[in-house]
């Protein structure tokens, strides 16, 4: 459907003020993820950034509900209800997104920072502003602009955690308690995606999961001189890497595991060979030197970043500065590993073989612990279908003059099966603003201005297009 030109013109108006303003504000807060501040239950910032968030929304639309929720140690979340507009019948609207961010990170240009809102050249950058902080000022104002042209929309719920950078442990919790008061959906956008251009709206049909633990190596109760302890104390960092290489061949990065590893649907490889055809992800790195990557083409880089698994040491304890390091024989190393595992895989199962392959005739018995042990599994959206494609079609078509183009993620959001478990007939709307370079977790994170905006717009065309009939 096409709305009334009063509606763009109203998002319009709202990014170039009062939304721009709201999301600046949110920059400017360090609302830092509970994995990365462990504070944050007495230092109250993550709550903070929900109650000043709410408030921006309450002057927006004075008729919603904005409504905390929490609980003792469980980092709270915002759920908001926004009230049935010109009698419409249909199903509500359901809106995910988070309000946590990463860590500061080193290397941010000269004249940008973390906490500091800088527009230029029509990005806006800062950190938590296209990972996810757009999506609850985007969401709010398609629903603004909507109520000031008079259109007609179901009742909207969203949901907006402050736990997604930390793995969202306990959301599934606030889900299942919040089904029966949200119902069954028209559809549930989850904004917190990628985009492979900013020249049309993207859907993310499948997310890797993930599997994350730190390992420790340990040889000795004390650290000795080098001299007198090498070729008789075997280096834990040796061990180490002996261990690795029982999960990942260090010459192709390939792993090695049967349970890290699926067979790829063929629609899926299509699919993959069509979208390598219209771009390629190994232009989006700034490379180092001669570097290169890893597969040879852009379909392998595709198919590899998106539905093989992968694993990447993500930190590291034990490890003195070069600076500061002597002539000794360490008493241990630690490692935090990370892996993505592709969208069909069994997370669990994958980390309990990931743990017995570390911890199992350890070379020289040495002593291995692990902990901080998480899983999450990937997830396959399907193609969305009936007035939801057409609509989605439509808008892409009239607001970016290109039809909906559909992707496969690398990165995981691993509350998704938690959230078809809740709405088991809702259809997911998987999109979002993250481009191949917005930076995300690391320095100069930037959001495209003008793409959040058109997609603002999709946004209110998606919730006026519901149908007003079940």
């Amino acid at each position: 459907m096409s709305l009334p030109s009063n509606v763009y013109e109203s998002i319009h108006r709202a990014w170039m003020g009062n939304t721009l303003e709201g999301l600046k504000d949110f920059i400017r807060i360090p609302a830092k993820s509970r994995a990365f501040n462990p504070n944050w239950e007495s230092d109250g910032i993550l709550k903070r950034t929900l109650e000043d968030s709410a408030e921006w929304g309450r002057r927006l639309l004075p008729c919603a509900e904005f409504e905390i929720i929490e609980k003792p140690g469980f980092p709270p979340a915002l759920f908001i209800r926004i009230p049935t507009a010109g009698g419409h019948k249909g199903k509500p609207a359901f809106f995910y997104g988070h309000l946590d961010k990463q860590p500061e990170t080193e290397g941010w240009s000269e004249g940008l920072g973390p906490w500091t809102p800088v527009v230029r050249d029509g990005r806006l950058y800062g950190r938590g502003g296209v990972d996810d902080g757009y999506n609850y000022y985007l969401t709010l104002t398609a629903v603004k602009a909507l109520e000031e042209a008079g259109a007609a929309h179901p009742e909207i719920f969203c949901l907006f955690e402050t736990d997604e950078e930390s793995g969202s442990r306990d959301l599934a919790r606030y889900i299942q308690e919040l089904a029966p008061r949200i119902g069954d959906p028209a559809f549930i956008a989850i904004a917190d995606l990628g985009c492979n251009d900013m020249k049309r709206v993207w859907l993310t049909q499948s997310l890797r999961g993930t599997v994350s633990l730190t390992v420790d190596v340990r040889v000795l109760n004390t650290p000795s001189h080098s001299g007198l302890a090498s070729g008789v104390v075997p280096s834990s960092f040796r061990i180490m890497r002996a261990l690795l290489d029982r999960i990942e061949d260090a010459a192709t990065g390939e792993l090695l595991l049967p349970e890290l590893n699926c067979e790829v649907p063929p629609d899926i490889l299509e699919c993959l060979r069509s979208l390598a055809q219209e771009g390629d992800v190994r232009e989006c790195f700034d490379w180092a030197g001669d570097t290169h990557a890893q597969a040879e083409t852009a379909f392998e880089a595709l198919l590899t970043n998106t539905w093989k698994p992968s694993m990447c040491v993500v930190g590291a304890d034990g490890l003195p500065p070069c600076d500061n390091a002597g002539n000794v024989l360490r008493s241990n190393t630690s490692l935090r590993l990370s892996f993505r595992t592709p969208p069909l895989v069994d997370a669990k199962a994958a980390l309990e073989a990931v743990i017995r392959t570390l911890t199992e005739n350890v070379p020289c018995g040495a002593q291995v612990t692990v902990s901080r042990a998480e899983a999450a599994s990937g997830f396959v959206s399907p193609l969305p279908s009936g007035w939801l494609r057409e609509t989605l079609e439509d808008a892409g078509a009239s607001i970016f003059g290109n039809s909906t183009g559909y992707l496969f993620c690398g990165a995981s959001i691993g509350t998704l099966p938690a959230f078809k478990a809740a709405f088991p007939t809702s259809p997911f709307v998987n999109t979002g603003a993250l481009g191949p370079t917005c930076n995300a977790h690391a320095p100069n994170e930037w959001l495209d201005l003008a793409y959040a905006e058109k997609l603002t717009c999709v946004f209110a065309e998606l919730i006026a297009g519901i149908p007003s009939e079940n």
